[in-house]
């Protein structure tokens, strides 16, 4: 539980603040005191109305001049009872301020669980300076800061981007915010003057740079979709033409036959309309020669074109014996 309030000083407690800091000392808060009876506390106090444990301050510190941070446990084990009011007592015994509500509790302590207390205790009726917190060391709920321990909370992503607070810590979300904020590359030139290590002349008459050093360039290379209409004559509709030589593949002197040959090889599937294919075939056979027979053999080049199906154009032809 946490809680920050202002408490009523009691006159006895202003006495004794005026004696302690007559005899140059300050007066030290040692324990807590806790009740179960509401009421509208006065500064004629002197102790709780119905007083139900009273327990060691944990630790302290001073916040500020009129500040002061204050915890303890209160780890009593009796029926649970709500708190409704607290006092803070002196090393003396004397009750310096005292805080209660007529129908609002504190908090509330179970039976057998530690009740964890802090407050932040706002003494500005007391000269600045002139209370001490005396703890045992069993628990430091203070504020951190950058020269002493205590509980910190964590920045948000907007204060983690600005970097500005000094008084919270940042998780790694907030240290990659930050430093996308601080050092992301931005837009920005350099004049020629400020860059080292360039060439004499520039742009220098030959060089390279690697892939991973070009800017804007497509996803994919050469992109799927792309031409250099500009400078060079356009290709992209010119009629393809394709030389087959089938004579490896049997005889025939059909031109429809060694076509056939030729498809399987180039299906007429990676062809359209207006391209060629250009095939060479042949037809060896006996043939009389007045004084016997020899093998003769005759070579074909057809050429055809596509124009919904093929259409033979041209051929060509010779022969020889063997």
């Amino acid at each position: 539980m946490s809680s920050a309030f202002k408490p009523v000083i009691t006159q006895a407690g202003i006495t004794a603040v005026f004696n302690a800091t007559n005899s140059g000392l300050e007066a030290n808060i040692v324990s807590v005191a806790l009740g179960d009876l509401g009421w509208d506390p006065t500064a004629s106090a002197t102790k709780l109305k119905r007083e139900k444990r009273r327990v060691p301050v944990g630790n302290g510190d001073q916040i500020s001049p009129n500040q002061i941070h204050i915890t303890a446990i209160e780890d009593g084990t009796q029926a649970g009872y709500w708190v409704r009011e607290v006092g803070f007592y002196l090393e003396d015994g004397t009750l310096l301020a005292i805080w209660s509500h007529p129908t609002q509790p504190l908090a509330y302590k179970a039976p057998g669980v530690d009740l964890l207390l802090a407050f932040d205790i706002v003494l500005s009726a007391l000269p600045a300076n002139s209370i001490n917190v005396i703890g045992n060391g069993t628990v430091n709920l203070a504020p951190a800061t950058t020269t002493k321990l205590g509980v910190v909370g964590f920045s948000t992503d907007s204060e983690a981007t600005a970097g500005s607070i000094n008084n919270e810590v940042i998780t790694p979300r907030g240290v990659r915010l930050h430093g996308d904020a601080r050092y992301a590359r931005k837009s920005h030139r350099h004049p020629w003057s400020e860059v080292d290590g360039k060439p004499s002349a520039y742009p220098p008459s030959s060089h390279r740079h690697t892939w991973s050093q070009i800017d804007s360039k497509p996803k994919t290379y050469p992109p799927s979709s792309h031409n250099h209409d500009d400078r060079y004559l356009r290709l992209v509709n010119a009629p393809r033409a394709v030389y087959v030589d089938v004579r490896s593949t049997g005889n025939t002197s059909t031109a429809s036959t060694a076509l056939n040959w030729a498809l399987a090889i180039h299906p007429s599937s990676g062809f359209r309309d207006n391209d060629h294919i250009q095939v060479r075939y042949k037809n060896r056979y006996v043939r009389g020669t007045g004084n016997g027979s020899a093998w003769w053999t005759d070579e074909y080049t057809t050429t055809f074109v596509r124009a919904a199906a093929w259409r033979a154009i041209a051929t060509s032809t010779n022969g020889f014996w063997g």
